[in-house]
């Protein structure tokens, strides 16, 4: 009898090959280091990466652009669902609701997927801010918010959610926001969504499955936990006892990584956008908490903080609600998860696992009516 190993959570297998990016000797996406791309591209130019395999050209960026901003609009039915959800409706479930409804309304539904998912995945990628937006003006009784074609698509995801033109710091802090969150190599998402892809589902289908599994507490729950965590420390000289009271075994939201066990680099390049936005608001003693907390985490611990610890305090410093936070992270996110989609559905074959079985065997049948 073969011998069949078995691996809880699937850790440490490897499931698949990727072109997509690569997390053994520092983050890179398609072979572009995470710190450059952060630092000198924009979200669209990395989402043209992501999707096409290279860095877009002036004129191909000026074009990729234009795209972007005309496929950014809503059908006006998305709106009218919107104003008949549950006002306490998660933003997060409002999003989704949407990208099905989307699906109703794409222009290519019959094509197969090879045919349409580039096409699909910039759309979607231009409307999942809008519906962020749309829902977080409706429940504030005000009216949706267009994009702006001067904008970028940061500098639009601010204004639309702020109401406000971004300055250009925040627009700069954002961007890096987006790149940085883009893409991480096979989680649970991304393996979700490439799981639906293998099946030929279409696109829609694919993001759905990877945009459900960041919504459990496992996964994308952490980020909305940070902010919950600075909250509950009073101040700097508050930080050892509350980590004393901390149970050895519990987690901490914001800190380690099944990863990256030093350092996660995303958390790394965030960090100093947080420093920046804090420092515009002359109002340091958030930034100066966390500084404390994460040496003190690291130093009883051992554990590096993860991207959702500067993440979450940049979007807060944004002005952005906590509960947008984990949205805004999809708006990103989207794009890696569409990489991954047409990746697998171009590459892979249908992905069917094996199952250890534990539970009764060889049973004897009884009829129904002679059960007692």
């Amino acid at each position: 009898m073969t011998v069949e190993l078995y691996h809880p959570g699937l850790r440490g297998v490897v499931v698949g090959e990727t072109e997509i990016s690569r997390l053994e000797g520092g983050l890179q996406y398609r072979g572009y280091c995470i710190y450059d791309l952060a630092e000198q591209a924009s979200f669209c130019e990395v989402l043209h990466l992501l999707l096409y395999d290279e860095l877009p050209s002036p004129d191909g960026f000026a074009d990729f652009r234009s795209i972007l901003t005309e496929e950014a609009e809503l059908p006006l039915q998305v709106q009218l669902l919107f104003e008949h959800l549950p006002l306490h409706s998660q933003p997060l479930e409002a999003v989704r609701t949407g990208i099905s409804l989307l699906a109703h309304f794409d222009p290519q539904p019959d094509d197969d997927f090879q045919q349409a998912a580039e096409a699909q995945a910039v759309r979607l990628v231009s409307r999942i801010p809008l519906l962020v937006a749309a829902w977080h003006s409706q429940r504030r009784g005000l009216p949706a918010v267009s994009v702006d074609p001067d904008y970028g698509f940061a500098a639009n995801l601010l204004l639309m959610l702020l109401g406000r033109s971004p300055t250009p710091l925040e627009e700069r802090a954002l961007d890096a926001a987006l790149v940085v969150c883009a893409e991480q190599e096979f989680n649970a998402a991304a393996y979700a969504a490439r799981v639906a892809a293998s099946t030929q589902a279409n696109l829609y289908s694919a993001i759905l499955a990877g945009m459900s599994t960041v919504m459990g507490p496992a996964s994308g729950g952490n980020l909305v936990r940070v902010l919950d965590l600075l909250d509950s420390v009073g101040d700097v000289d508050d930080v050892p006892d509350w980590l004393a009271r901390q149970p050895a075994d519990a987690p901490l939201p914001g800190f380690g990584h099944p990863v990256y066990a030093d350092c996660d680099p995303r958390a790394a390049i965030l960090e100093r956008y947080c420093c920046e936005l804090a420092g515009a608001r002359n109002n340091r003693s958030l930034e100066e908490k966390a500084d404390a907390i994460e040496r003190a985490v690291w130093e009883t611990r051992r554990l590096p903080p993860n991207m959702d610890w500067p993440l979450a305090r940049l979007l807060h410093y944004l002005s952005i609600p906590a509960d947008l936070h984990l949205p805004v992270f999809v708006c990103s996110r989207a794009a890696g998860w569409c990489a991954h989609a047409i990746e697998q559905a171009r590459d892979g074959e249908a992905i069917r696992p094996r199952a250890r079985y534990r539970g009764a065997e060889d049973l004897t049948f009884t009829p129904l009516y002679d059960r007692g």
